[in-house]
């Protein structure tokens, strides 16, 4: 899944509690059912005035990061697959990128800073579960002011400053946290939850393409065909060559029979943008049509792009299988699982390879 945003409406930023509520239902999702994921304890405020001081705004900011990074003053774990709320973060102390990033946003503005969270506009990876492909993206908190725009990354990782950022309104913030927890959902195998956490992100932000492409994967695990082609078609209008779209819109086809269909799906994926297992799917359905020098090259691709991707070397020792060269797929699905002891479909690969030697 990949996150997405459209050009953030100042009326929709900074939004106070019982103006985010109208908001929301305004757009027929009930508040009691939603937590908003920038609100702010009396609590966290005390929090926040007591890490940061007085001072200028920017200045501030600066200080709180640091002190949400020591862990003497603010124990924090990263948990990736946790998305919390500003307030669940505080309290428990851990979250993802995501997490800390509204948690960041909720303390500055308990102080009254004006500092909301941008969408990082390029491709970090993804992962595979079954039928679904997350593409990982990431987020920032950003301050504008006369200077220009500061950015506060909360990946330790990372020690350049993002060059790509769209602003998030609020209403943006509150999507992007169901579209996270959704997918949590159906990672859990909860399709239900998750086709509902993704129905309230896309009224709430009506061009959130990966939040419709997400619908369209819950709804297909649910057995709603024609709700899952509706919700695919909602996410192409926005982005008519998203990779990720059009790889589950191909796999539906697949699993329809409709072959052609998924061959035209997946030619108007951008391969460009794909993520390694993008290109690992698409490579599937060449091998599975037979296509068997056409799946490596894209199985080789996925592996140039993450090496250590112990998917991709699985992906290629099945390609080599198929080509009548056991000795080259047993090395291939040995090296995987050096990378990944748990690599699924190794050993069976190595089994296949003894057997056919």
């Amino acid at each position: 899944m990949l996150g997405a945003c459209a050009s953030a409406s100042h009326s929709l930023t900074f939004l106070e509690p019982a103006q985010w509520e109208r908001e929301l239902r305004s757009r027929g999702v009930d508040p009691a059912q939603v937590p908003n994921p920038l609100a702010f304890t009396a609590d966290m405020r005390a929090e926040a005035m007591r890490l940061v001081g007085p001072g200028d705004d920017a200045d501030r900011l600066r200080r709180l990061q640091d002190a949400l990074f020591d862990e003497k003053r603010f124990a924090f774990a990263y948990e990736v697959k946790t998305t919390l709320t500003a307030a669940e973060a505080y309290y428990r102390r851990e979250g993802n990128c995501l997490s800390f990033t509204n948690l960041f946003v909720a303390l500055g503005r308990s102080l009254g800073i004006r500092v909301q969270t941008g969408l990082v506009t390029r491709l970090r990876g993804s992962e595979r579960e079954d039928d679904l492909i997350v593409v990982n993206t990431h987020v920032v908190a950003l301050f504008t002011q006369a200077g220009g725009t500061i950015y506060f990354d909360f990946d330790r990782t990372r020690r350049r400053q993002p060059t790509a950022v769209r602003p998030l309104d609020d209403l943006w913030v509150t999507a992007l946290y169901l579209n996270n927890r959704g997918a949590d959902e159906l990672r859990l195998r909860h399709p239900e939850a998750a086709a509902r956490l993704f129905a309230d992100a896309v009224k709430l932000a009506p061009d959130f393409s990966a939040a419709w492409g997400n619908l369209g994967v819950a709804r297909r695990r649910l057995g709603d065909i024609a709700g899952a082609f509706t919700a695919y078609s909602e996410a192409l209008r926005g982005d008519p060559n998203n990779p990720t779209v059009l790889s589950n819109l191909a796999l539906l086809y697949t699993s329809l029979g409709r072959t052609f269909e998924a061959e035209a799906a997946l030619a108007a994926a951008r391969l460009s943008a794909a993520s390694p297992h993008l290109l690992i799917v698409r490579g599937d359905v060449e091998l599975a049509r037979g296509k068997v020098m056409e799946a490596r090259r894209l199985y080789l691709r996925a592996r140039r792009l993450d090496p250590r991707l112990a998917d991709a070397w699985v992906a290629l020792a099945r390609a080599e299988l198929a080509a009548g060269r056991p000795a080259r797929a047993r090395r291939l699905a040995t090296k995987a699982l050096q990378l990944d002891p748990v690599a699924p479909g190794a050993v069976q690969l190595i089994e296949k390879s003894h057997e056919k030697s």
